[in-house]
């Protein structure tokens, strides 16, 4: 009597080590592909787990293999077991960031306790920096000196500048170079505004604030260590982690210089 035997399926689309990670992971979960798929076409928070997804994530076919493995929908018996999950997870539309949106919303609470002292430490810090009168006046005092300097030039009579600017202040040398911008406004504070000189008294939650690193973008690589300035000079960017210490050293050079 003949013995036939049945011809081992071959993969049509999905890529050997694609399809065997594919496959582990479904040995891992061991449920329906069609209650997968609702899962996540649902939202189901009942069966819906952190690990579930990410492995989903890790796992889951190139959308353009999904799409090829969609028009092999009628072959759906003939393929092997990856390739038919692919089949059933590429109706799911937008699957990518629907399933990354889905992880987010799993991890979010997890996410926001992790960094709540961050949180709560550049809220104070910015209330602190948009509340407090002598850092203000502070700012006033730049604005005007600088603006006595560029008298003649383009950049006369400014209205604001960049709080990136505040940098600057001991990069800018006198004549003799024996003196900064920031020694000559210390000095100017402590003898015609001695009432700035308590800025860092105002800015309490300030310092802890510009450790907290923050979105990394254009533009926006670390909270200031003034903590929100941006609020007072929308669209300045990052100002750099320096901006603390840099005005924590006009105090200093005013004691220095007495």
């Amino acid at each position: 009597m003949s013995q036939f035997k049945k011809k081992a399926k071959e993969l049509r689309v999905l890529d050997p080590k694609t399809a065997q990670n594919l496959s582990i992971f479904l040995g891992s979960f061991r449920l329906p592909y069609e209650e997968i798929r609702d899962i996540v076409l649902q939202v189901d928070e009942e069966r819906l787990s952190e690990s579930l997804i990410q492995n989903l994530i890790k796992n889951l076919p190139e959308q353009k293999q999904l799409s090829a493995l969609a028009e092999l929908k009628g072959e759906y018996e003939e393929l092997v077991e990856s390739e038919q999950f692919g089949i059933v997870m590429s109706s799911v539309k937008l699957l990518r960031p629907r399933l990354n949106g889905i992880l987010f919303k799993l991890t979010f609470e997890e996410q926001v306790n992790n960094i709540r002292p961050d949180i709560m430490s550049v809220t104070f810090a910015c209330e602190e920096v948009k509340k407090s009168e002598s850092f203000s006046k502070l700012l006033e005092l730049v604005l005007l000196v600088g603006n006595y300097m560029n008298a003649g030039s383009r950049n006369a009579q400014t209205f604001g500048f960049n709080i990136s600017f505040l940098c600057k202040l001991r990069d800018t040398k006198s004549v003799e170079h024996n003196i900064t911008l920031l020694h000559f406004l210390a000095e100017l504070c402590q003898e015609k505004h001695p009432e700035i000189m308590s800025f860092p008294d105002e800015l309490e939650h300030v310092e802890g604030a510009s450790r907290v690193p923050g979105h990394t973008g254009p533009g926006c690589h670390s909270w200031s260590p003034c903590a929100g300035v941006m609020l007072l000079h929308s669209g300045g960017g990052s100002a750099g982690r320096g901006h603390m210490a840099l005005l924590l050293q006009v105090v200093q050079a005013a004691a220095e210089a007495q």
